[in-house]
Parts: structure tokens; sequence; C-alpha cells
């Protein structure tokens, strides 16, 4: 179902479950970032009905994660630190074609790839027994939420634009995805 040309390095898991909170940590800014970039989505394109309303429910379920990671955080004796960047996001972004309508039209692609491999890594995750059980719990549960945020943008872009067109698209910023995540560095980050 997801559209990713490539799977995660199996080495990001090992790094990942060896540095469980580093991960936590980071997991937490992508969070609050997903819900900044809801908020972006809504001010920026707020004349599509179908989008605004899917960016309410979107920033709701993202800021939901965002308190959720800083109170596991919390549990375990962490604070949420300072934000290191997404380098694997800001790549994603500088593909984003600059004059509109294609600039939207990549912007919900670039978040539907995001999405997507954040579902898989939280399968990944979910999966590995190296980590406590109630943080694998809760990796299954965002898993779900993850695909179904994918499943929103794809469905957004198809919504205003043809569908050749977001599939032509797609397909070539899916390719871009797979190049930028083979040379991730396997740090304990999200997409790292």
């Amino acid at each position: 179902m997801l559209c990713l040309q490539t799977p995660t390095n199996t080495a990001w898991l090992d790094v990942a479950a060896g540095n469980i909170i580093a991960v936590m940590k980071d997991h937490a800014h992508c969070e609050k970032k997903a819900a900044m970039n809801a908020l972006y989505l809504l001010a920026q394109y707020s004349e599509h009905d179908a989008l605004v309303r899917e960016m309410i429910t979107v920033l709701e379920e993202e800021t939901a994660h965002f308190k959720l990671m800083v109170g596991e955080l919390a549990q375990r004796g962490h604070s949420l630190g300072r934000d290191k960047g997404n380098s694997y996001a800001k790549q994603l972004a500088a593909l984003i074609r600059p004059n509109e309508p294609k600039r939207f039209l990549d912007a919900l692609l670039v978040d539907a790839l995001i999405e997507a491999r954040s579902c898989e890594r939280f399968t990944l995750l979910a999966g590995c027994e190296a980590i406590p059980a109630d943080l694998r719990g809760i990796y299954h549960a965002l898993m779900t939420s993850e695909e179904g945020h994918y499943l929103t943008f794809v469905r957004l872009a198809k919504e205003y634009f043809p569908e050749h067109e977001v599939d032509m698209r797609f397909h070539e910023l899916c390719g871009e995805e797979a190049s930028i995540v083979r040379a991730l560095p396997n740090k304990p980050a999200m997409h790292g």
C-alpha cells in the first residue's frame, strides 16, 4: 500500500533500538513539526474546503502525538530538549517546486512521503524486541495513524489535480525519496 521504493536500512533499527531516548526526542519534534505543517497548509490554502477539514483533523492528531511523546519522555525522566533538525525532511522539501500550483501539489506529495516513511519506521520499531513493550505498543498504534495521514495527503492531491499528473509527479518524488533514504547515515532519529 505504501509508495516507498526502498526499505529502511536494517542497520537503522539497531541504532534506533540502542538509543531509543534519542529517537523518542526526535520523534516528538517530528510530531510537533507535522502539526505545524498542517497549520501552515491551513493558512496557505484555506480556500480549499476539503483540505481545511482534513488538516484540522491532522493538526489535532499530530498535536496529540506530540503530547503523548513528551509525556513518555517525562515518564522516563527525560525532557524534550532542542530540535536537532531533520535533514531527510529538508532534502524532500528542497524538491518542492517554487511556483503555484505545482508548489501545492508537491507539498501534498512530500507530506505523503514523510508520513509513509514514518509509518514504515513505526512498523519496524513496533516489531523490535529490544524496545520496551509499552513503546512497541505506542509505535504500533502510531503506524496506523501515519498510514492514514499518507492516504489523506494522496487523496487531497488527487482531489485538486488530475490523477495522471499526481501519479507521474509522485513516482518522480518517490524515486528521489528512495535515493535520499539510501544515503541516510542511520542516526538515532526517526528519519536518520
